[in-house]
């Protein structure tokens, strides 16, 4: 008989109440214990015998199955391996913990695992898997044994079911489906974002041109409240600011305002009156005066063209 102490995978840190349902029972392929002894495990073959078998492994108590039972002494199980699983690191084994197990490894006080191999041929190699103890000192240097963390490829399958449950999916869709159901809603996220986008562009030049509509008739109404003796050409700044922050607020300044500049834009003498003075001075011959004529002069301009 050849037990292995101290074979073990996760470190014991958060919940102790809790024991882990599938345990590492070895590593994968040949290594070599702290006391210098070499073993090679083949999880496959192992599983393959475990199937042929279909007897549960027990989970004692430092090796009692082997160094006890065969005296007669009492030897309990502390836990029963039902299923053994080839994986990619090593051999795992599902346990149906009994109570003294859950104990144990709530105490802390046998944290590590050591697997018994009934045999192992001329190589070295493994050829069945006898028992697997709770031991307080282990062969080969790996973390303690944890009862609150799983293994890498059920955080995966957790994982997976979680995503799928968000997705509407069904909890064991396969990861297959479940990959193109994630790229299927990227997909959908890349549309709606160019989509956005689109909006977006259309938005700001939507809204660039309503600005100048809007800044085109500012300024007209502006202009016909320069025009109307409401403001001067001095004020437009100030109207353009206002009808800008709000041009109801420009309504109330014409309002009450009235056209108290209308008259810079009328003539000084009345329509008959300029027809008077026309009639009256329509055969006296026009001439410039002296001043005019040298102004015109200075300027540089024909006081003909004036005429």
């Amino acid at each position: 008989m050849q037990i292995i102490s101290g074979l073990v995978t996760f470190a014991a840190e958060d919940n102790d109440s809790v024991t882990p349902e599938w345990i590492k029972v070895a590593p994968r392929g040949r290594f070599t214990a702290r006391d210098g002894r070499s073993f090679e495990v083949s999880p496959e073959a192992l599983t393959e015998r475990f199937n042929a078998d279909g007897i549960s492994i027990p989970v004692d108590l430092n090796h009692s199955t082997i160094l006890k039972a065969t005296k007669g002494d009492e030897s309990p199980a502390y836990g029963w391996i039902e299923e053994l699983q080839a994986r990619s690191d090593g051999l795992y084994g599902r346990v149906k913990w009994l109570d003294r197990g859950r104990s144990v490894l709530a105490e802390k006080s046998h944290p590590y695992l050591s697997p018994a191999f009934g045999s192992t041929d001329s190589k070295g190699r493994a050829t069945w898997l006898h028992s697997v103890a709770l031991v307080a000192t282990p062969a080969v240097a790996m973390p303690a044994l944890a009862s609150a963390q799983t293994n890498e490829e059920e955080t995966t399958a957790m994982a997976n079911k979680k995503i799928a449950q968000a997705l509407g999916l069904s909890a064991d869709v396969s990861e297959d489906d479940l990959l193109s159901a994630i790229a299927n809603l990227r997909a959908k996220a890349d549309a709606t974002t160019a989509l956005i986008d689109g909006a977006q562009s259309a938005m700001k030049t939507l809204s660039a041109e309503v600005g100048k509509t809007r800044n085109d008739r500012i300024e007209r109404r502006i202009d016909d409240a320069i025009r109307a003796g409401t403001a001067t050409p001095a004020l437009r700044d100030f109207c353009v600011t206002l009808a800008t922050l709000d041009e109801g607020m420009f309504d109330q300044f014409c309002a009450k305002m009235g056209t108290p500049f209308a008259y810079l834009s009328q003539s000084a003498i009345s329509a008959e009156r300029e027809l008077q003075v026309l009639e009256q001075n329509r055969d006296r011959p026009v001439t410039l005066s002296t001043d005019a004529q040298r102004l015109a002069a200075q300027l540089g301009i024909d006081a003909k063209a004036l005429l």
